[in-house]
């Protein structure tokens, strides 16, 4: 088997701060984040077209999503849904990162791809519906009612999509290591929380990862 580096993976609830949070542990940390490169990779990877993969990262996983995908050529590399082709390139990308530094990787099914690697710490954030409605209605100047509407669509894409292709639940929490409620916290506070758990979790052996493998990195 192959040496792989400790990775924390993030999923969050949107407007939880989850994707901010983890753009800030990684720069407290000394390590990369990893969010929509993933989809970039993915697409090199595979010699797919990128722009087609967020669209079907976007799209709800349903059975009639993949129906509709399978209709859009007839060709060959349509053989297999684009969500499905999208899945396994992105799972390699994230098990190539394990395979090359410690990383904070976001959302993507993360966890569940890398559930028999050891050195993985699962966190997923969450925040009150009202809370993360103000954060999103400050954010994209949207009416309290709106804001709740694009929420609830965003965490139904998400759930969608890691139900679908992982044996576990989104939102059943007794599958990650750690939960944290973003509720009257600022972004500095919840990093310094999450940094203190990791380096509780992982000790030394992070920090001897990060000295073997991202001594020249750029973050």
């Amino acid at each position: 088997m192959k040496k792989t580096y400790p990775i924390i993976t993030i999923t969050r609830q949107y407007g939880s701060w989850g994707r901010v949070v983890a753009r800030e542990l990684g720069k407290a940390m000394g390590i990369p984040f990893y969010d929509d490169e993933i989809i970039d990779m993915a697409a090199r990877e595979s010699n797919f077209d990128a722009k087609l993969f967020r669209e079907a990262e976007n799209t709800t996983a349903s059975n009639s999503f993949l129906y509709a995908i399978n209709r859009l050529g007839s060709g060959t590399a349509f053989s297999t849904p684009v969500s499905d082709q999208l899945f396994t390139a992105t799972s390699n990308v994230i098990r190539s990162i394990s395979e090359t530094h410690p990383a904070i990787v976001v959302g993507r099914c993360a966890d569940y791809i890398l559930r028999d690697y050891a050195k993985t710490v699962d966190i997923f954030v969450m925040a009150d519906p009202e809370v993360r409605a103000k954060r999103i209605m400050d954010l994209l100047t949207l009416t309290e009612s709106r804001a709740e509407a694009y929420i609830k669509k965003m965490d139904k894409s998400q759930a969608s999509y890691y139900n679908f292709y992982s044996d576990m639940k989104w939102d059943k929490l007794d599958h990650y290591d750690l939960v944290i409620n973003t509720n009257g916290l600022e972004v500095e506070q919840i990093v310094r929380i999450l940094k203190l758990y990791v380096q509780e979790v992982l000790g030394d052996e992070l920090q001897d990862a990060i000295r073997e493998t991202l001594a020249d990195y750029d973050l």
